[in-house]
């Protein structure tokens, strides 16, 4: 069985802050879009798992722990379960995040 989900056209932002849209959850593993225009940050925070990033549009920057690294179009990141992250764009920028058990 196949599940196709668009996500080209999901470009909504909000001036409060970054958006999380959920786009599967299958079990334990779950997909999110993650929105933030240039200026937004995505607060730190902490995953009781190993979750990856793919930076879909944008560039900004991504920090883990006290690693810190730029971001750009077409960027894969993993970060550790238990480990604080923190992404701020410079510009608008989407990222598909993986929660992966």
């Amino acid at each position: 069985m196949m599940q196709m989900i668009e996500t080209s056209m999901m470009r909504e932002l909000s001036l409060s802050g970054a958006l999380s849209k959920p786009l599967l959850d299958a079990g334990k593993a779950r997909a999110l879009l993650l929105s933030l225009d240039a200026g937004q940050a995505v607060a730190p925070c902490q995953m009781p798992f190993l979750v990856l990033y793919y930076f879909i549009e944008g560039q900004g920057q991504l920090r883990v722990g006290e690693e810190q690294a730029a971001f750009q179009p077409g960027s894969l990141v993993t970060v550790a379960a238990g480990a604080e992250r923190l992404i701020s764009a410079d510009s608008p920028t989407r990222v598909l995040a993986v929660q992966v058990p």
